[in-house]
């Protein structure tokens, strides 16, 4: 199963995956500076499926949230089975 996260920059759809699954998407050293996802972050989580009795995958794509990426978000979002959509209840509204 793969699950696009989609929402606006800063609303820690990163912090999130990498709470679920120990890595960090920010891998280029451009994103670490900048603290913020570029290009397309890749991630799983290893799980056991009850239904088939074998290991399994959640593949994540984190996706920009920036405007400036919109392509690299599209292009991430297009393959996603599932998206999670962030939003950062403590910072309200953002225009």
């Amino acid at each position: 199963m793969i699950i696009a996260t989609a929402g606006h920059v800063d609303h820690g759809k990163t912090h999130l995956l990498q709470a679920l699954t120990g890595t960090n998407a920010n891998r280029l050293p451009e994103e670490q500076k900048r603290g913020l996802i570029i290009g397309l972050g890749y991630v799983f989580m290893p799980y056991h499926s009850e239904q088939t009795q074998q290991r399994e995958a959640l593949r994540f794509i984190d996706v920009p949230g920036h405007e400036k990426f919109l392509c690299n978000m599209l292009a991430g979002v297009g393959t996603a089975h599932h998206a999670i959509l962030i939003v950062a209840g403590d910072k309200g509204m953002k225009l």
